[in-house]
C-alpha cells in the first residue's frame, strides 16, 4: 500500500504543481505562445541548416573539380617518367590549376 501511494504521489506532482489548477500552457492560452511558437521553430530550423552549410564549407569538401587533382597526378607522373620536359609541364600545369 506504501508503494502504490509513493506512485500515485508521483503521478499527481505535476497537477499540484500549478496551485491555481492545471491550466493549459501555463497560462498563455492561444495568444503569444501560439503566435511565437512558429516563429521560433523557423529560427531553429534556419540556424539548423545554416550550422549544415557552415560544417560543409569549413571541411573543404567540394573544393577542387572532380577529375583536377587525378589530371595533375597523371601530369607530375608523366613528368617524373621524362615523357614531357619542363616547360611543356609548367604550361599544362598552368592550364589544369586555373579556374
Amino acid at each position: 500500500m506504501y508503494r502504490l501511494g509513493i506512485l500515485a504521489a508521483l503521478f499527481a506532482t505535476p497537477a499540484l504543481a500549478d496551485p491555481d489548477g492545471y491550466g493549459h500552457m501555463s497560462g498563455w492560452e492561444y495568444g503569444m505562445g501560439m503566435m511565437f511558437g512558429p516563429i521560433l521553430w523557423i529560427i531553429v530550423l534556419g540556424l539548423v541548416v545554416a550550422g549544415i552549410i557552415w560544417f560543409v564549407r569549413s571541411s573543404g569538401v567540394g573544393d577542387q573539380k572532380p577529375g583536377n587533382s587525378d589530371a595533375i597526378s597523371a601530369l607530375d607522373l608523366r613528368f617524373a617518367k621524362g615523357e614531357i620536359d619542363a616547360d611543356d609541364y609548367a604550361a599544362r600545369k598552368k592550364l589544369l590549376t586555373e579556374t
